[in-house]
């Protein structure tokens, strides 16, 4: 019985031995034509690598029509609309587009972030920075012109409040022939600004009043006025789309500017481009400065609106009428909206909104033509979102 079980023992250790012995040489065989085959560059086939296969570029989803932007197309069409459109109800984007040419040489359109010059919308905003001043504490509606600029002869007699309606009896008439800085700007309007004290208190639109607004601006904060409208509208709202005309050109979505010589002729044929010097862009200093694109002057105008820039509680203070044409504190005021226009070298901005900036209408040209005024289509379409036809 012990024989069969050693032998059983034996047999099985030997089946293990040859069955190691043969793993070892076909391992060993294995490893040497590897080494054979990689010392033989010519011997090795590389694997194909596999075809990556990018991803498809989803097309833009282009909005709806709907009957309210069909509405407004017809609108602009019939005006002949050149530039960008932007109307918005409940505080939402209900239409948003650019027509017509940017620069027309280039065959370049005008897109939703066209930039145009606000000319006199600038305004507001320049009213904006004073009444915040004035909640600081920094200046009064009440103080004086002479506080600021004692030269300027009835000074004694003219409020910032006055200004701010223009009701200074301030104007200005001469045009410099060199201009170089918005310090300059100043030295010339102390040197030919026209006074007449007997029309203190009536209404005269004169841009000066604004130009020295932007001038007390600087005497108050000790910083100039660009300085003070960046750090306080531009970068806290990131607005993206804004700055000054004096580097306008360099926006890589610039409008440029033109204008139609034939009155009878409201066509866009783009034949005439509408220059603006150096010295012009100076002159307009605090009152025709600033670019915008058509949402940076909504989120700008809204936000003032809403208390912003200056307390909530002062927007009504501000935004008082000061006589029958409606105007105050930069714009014309209504019970339950407030418009601001401008018209400069080509360029026409106007921009309506309700007074809880919930609702507007903003129009933004780079096509100017005396009888086919921006303002015509935008009070029709205003007309029509506060009649609750555009949802």
């Amino acid at each position: 019985m012990k024989n069969r079980v050693w032998g059983t023992v034996i047999a099985m250790g030997m089946v293990v031995g040859i069955g190691l012995g043969l793993a070892w040489w076909f391992n060993a065989q294995t490893q040497s034509q590897a080494e054979q085959a990689s010392s033989s560059s010519s011997s090795v086939v590389k694997p194909k690598p596999k075809r990556i296969v990018p991803p498809k570029k989803k097309k833009p989803v282009t909005p709806k029509a709907t009957a309210a932007t069909r509405e407004v197309d017809a609108i602009l069409r019939a005006n002949r609309f050149v530039g960008t459109a932007l109307v918005v109800h409940k505080d939402k984007v209900i239409y948003q587009k650019g027509m017509g040419y940017a620069d027309a040489t280039l065959q370049k359109k005008n897109g939703v972030n066209s930039v145009y010059q606000l000319a006199s919308v600038q305004k507001s905003f320049t009213a904006g920075l004073i009444m915040k001043l004035v909640a600081e504490r920094k200046l009064s509606l009440g103080d004086t012109l002479a506080q600021y600029y004692p030269q300027i002869v009835g000074a004694k007699n003219i409020t910032l409040r006055d200004m701010l309606d223009m009701k200074s009896g301030l104007t200005l008439e001469a045009f410099p022939n060199k201009l170089d800085s918005e310090n300059g700007m100043l030295k010339f309007i102390l040197k030919n600004i026209i006074s007449r004290p007997s029309q203190i208190g009536k209404w005269d639109y004169s841009p000066v009043n604004f130009m020295l607004l932007a001038g007390i601006i600087q005497q108050v904060t000790g910083e100039s006025y660009r300085q003070y409208f960046t750090e306080n509208i531009i970068q806290p709202w990131g607005l993206k789309h804004t700055g000054f005309v004096f580097n306008m050109a360099h926006s890589k979505t610039y409008s440029q500017g033109y204008q139609n010589n034939n009155d009878n002729n409201v066509a866009a044929d783009y034949a005439s481009r509408y220059p603006e010097s150096r010295a012009s862009m100076y002159y307009q200093f605090g009152t025709g400065q600033v670019y915008m694109s058509a949402h940076d002057l909504y989120v700008g105008e809204r936000n003032m609106l809403l208390g912003k820039l200056y307390p909530q509680n002062d927007v009504n203070v501000l935004l008082a009428p000061g006589s029958s044409s409606m105007y105050g504190g930069g714009a014309y005021v209504y019970p339950s909206y407030i418009r601001v226009h401008g018209l400069a070298y080509g360029y026409e901005a106007i921009a309506m909104l309700t007074k809880n900036g919930q609702d507007g209408v903003i129009l933004l040209t780079n096509y100017y033509r005396p009888n086919q005024l921006a303002q015509t289509a935008a009070i029709q379409i205003w007309n029509l979102l506060e009649a609750g036809e555009l949802k």
